[in-house]
């Protein structure tokens, strides 16, 4: 999601609000006429922290072996875990609860066809809702090997949906933990970290 551009904050504390703007219209009106109301209602989007969690017993036989190394090792392969974990989540098609963010996919219309026409028909959803900015491309391992064989027109001399790492010249990523296809300007996508990853040891 950070390769995509996503917006991650760190270090919060408490619940963090985000102020959203639903945007001020405006209307033509005569020379002596007097100015119409143009203000957009205000909203929020709350932000609270979740937890990501797990414990891992370790005999002290291992530990001598050597203490330092395997340490180490355990603590990377936690951070992997959970970096995993959350772009599973974050690519999910899961509610969103008390204990766990919604997933992107979460109630999102399936594409029964994947074709040039419906790749571009996602981009021009995307233009009509007015989102600005720099697009990219999130698919699953097995979208993409769809898009990398399926030509754009009926003929292959028109090239593949998905050629060099992009889909209609916009950069596209796969992963795994991807349940579809999505676009967006993921900048807009806000990633919110209140504390590092806490540890404890017992002897």
């Amino acid at each position: 999601m950070a390769e995509a551009g996503a917006t991650v904050l760190t270090g919060l504390v408490g619940d963090v609000s985000i102020p959203a703007y639903s945007g001020t219209s405006v209307t033509w009106e005569g020379e002596i006429d007097d100015a119409k109301d143009g203000a957009g209602t205000f909203s929020e989007v709350k932000l609270s922290p979740k937890r990501l969690t797990a414990y891992i017993d370790i005999s002290k036989q291992f530990l001598n072996q050597d203490s330092v190394g395997a340490e180490e090792m355990l603590k990377n392969d936690i951070i992997r875990a959970i970096s995993d974990k959350l772009e599973a989540t974050i690519l999910g098609n899961a509610a969103g609860t008390t204990t766990q963010p919604a997933g992107i996919f979460n109630d999102a219309s399936e594409l029964t066809d994947v074709n040039y026409e419906s790749i571009v028909g996602m981009e021009a959803n995307l233009e009509d809702a007015n989102v600005l900015g720099e697009y990219q491309f999130i698919v699953s391992p097995t979208i993409k090997a769809t898009l990398r064989t399926t030509p754009k027109s009926g003929t292959v001399a028109a090239g593949y949906i998905m050629e060099n790492g992009e889909i209609d010249g916009i950069k596209t990523f796969s992963t795994s933990n991807a349940k579809g296809i999505v676009c967006g300007n993921f900048e807009d996508y806000v990633i919110a970290q209140w504390g590092s990853i806490n540890n404890k040891s017992v002897a």
